[in-house]
């Protein structure tokens, strides 16, 4: 059977799925919003918490190469990121002792304990954002975001900018 137009021209189904992208569009949104406004309490973007979370946990093998591609962004990218929080006395870049070319980014003392704090701030975070969500709706929509993570890989933004895609 097949969908009725509604007034508009759209079908029911056009309209459920322009309603349900919406409402992914602005939960995240709101979501980074919020994030970020909890991240500033810190005096921290949240490009600069990644950065910082990520060399905690890389530790020794902390290079600007390896930020980048745990964080999926360009290593100059990184690199800003990384003179920023090396001039705010956050980090501290040596120079890698098998590849002079290179730098070694560690957690300076002040470091890793604004790292500590805003990760604990950042738990609270998510743990009241889901607060209201049992179980059972937490693990429905990881699943349903995972599926359209990987459906969204699949698709070739510039084919369906074309009429006719």
């Amino acid at each position: 059977m097949r969908e009725q137009p509604h007034a508009t021209g759209r079908s029911p189904r056009a309209r459920l799925e322009t309603a349900s992208w919406f409402a992914v569009v602005k939960a995240y949104l709101e979501c980074s919003k919020r994030y970020t406004q909890m991240l500033e309490h810190f005096d921290l973007t949240v490009a600069q918490y990644d950065v910082l979370r990520a060399i905690e946990s890389l530790d020794t093998a902390a290079v600007p190469k390896l930020i980048a591609e745990r964080l999926v962004v360009s290593r100059a990218n990184i690199t800003g990121v990384l003179r920023r929080l090396e001039e705010r006395g956050l980090v501290r870049l040596t120079t890698h002792r098998e590849d002079a070319r290179s730098v070694v980014c560690t957690l300076t003392r002040r470091g890793r304990s604004l790292t500590a704090r805003a990760h604990a701030a950042a738990d609270r975070f998510v743990r009241a954002q889901l607060k209201p969500f049992d179980d059972q709706s937490l693990h429905q929509v990881e699943a349903w975001m995972r599926d359209m993570h990987e459906h969204l890989q699949t698709l070739d933004p510039e084919q369906l900018a074309k009429p006719n895609a």
